[in-house]
């Protein structure tokens, strides 16, 4: 996901959250001894409009880009369900063609179904590869040997479905790429830090209780930009969209081979 192993993504989350509780820590400790604290209710009071407009203003942000980001990831697991299935139903439909047709589309689709899952990679990143290319341009070529689609009616429907199938993979190598652009990313973070910072210049008459807030504002600030960053890069191995629904594609392709 986005590059990372599942170790690093875990160690790049440690980081996260370390680096929010540090700012808030730095944030209070700053403030205490700047700030002019015997007036401390009335600096109090005069920064609290500030800070509800940047918390409301932020959240809304923070809250539009956690939905969208979401929704992106849900587009892109669904489309992955939906690759494998047509991949099940074009093997079914591999009865319906003549003998020396079915053998080599069978073994095309589960050429192709083997280098989909290992498009994943390591790493989870979703990199197209070569194999995958070939085994469909492959599959149009088959077809395209087979007598006219007026007299084997399967054959229009599996070029229909080879169709499907091409526009799913290409939605699915589109879909590694982040979307959440790099200038909103500069304004999730400069408001975060910025929100971190006026609850910091806020008071509280204990300093630990003070840090302690802030530093838990902080953590929830720092985990949901982490979810938005896992969001936007939906391919992984055990976070993320998996390969795991090509395996019970695998095991139609058994079935059918059986007889079932």
């Amino acid at each position: 996901m986005g590059g990372l192993s599942l170790t690093g993504l875990w160690l790049f989350l440690v980081a996260v959250l370390a680096t929010s509780v540090y700012l808030a820590v730095c944030g209070v400790w700053v403030a205490n001894k700047t700030t002019y604290r015997p007036d401390s209710k009335e600096h109090t009071g005069s920064l609290s409009p500030f800070l509800t407009t940047v918390a409301l203003v932020y959240g809304a942000l923070l809250g539009f880009t956690v939905v969208v980001a979401w929704e992106q990831f849900s587009s892109a697991e669904a489309n992955v369900t939906n690759e494998s299935s047509t991949l099940a139903t074009m093997y079914r439909q591999t009865v319906s063609l003549p003998a020396p047709e079915q053998a080599p589309m069978r073994e095309l689709l589960r050429d192709y179904t083997a280098a989909a899952k290992a498009e994943w990679g390591s790493r989870g990143d979703g990199a197209p590869s070569a194999a995958a290319r070939t085994a469909i341009t492959d599959m149009y070529r088959t077809l395209g040997q087979q007598q006219p689609s007026s007299a084997n009616p399967i054959n229009a429907e599996m070029r229909q479905q080879l169709n499907v199938l091409t526009s799913q993979r290409n939605t699915r190598i589109l879909d590694t790429k982040p979307r959440i652009p790099g200038l909103l990313w500069s304004g999730l973070l400069f408001g975060a830090v910025l929100l971190i910072g006026l609850i910091g210049f806020t008071h509280l008459s204990n300093p630990l209780n003070h840090m302690f807030l802030s530093g838990a504002i902080a953590i929830l600030l720092g985990l949901l930009l982490f979810l938005i960053f896992c969001l936007d890069h939906p391919f992984g191995r055990e976070l993320g969209v998996t390969p795991a629904s090509f395996d019970y594609v695998l095991q139609v392709f058994a079935g059918v081979d059986d007889g079932n």
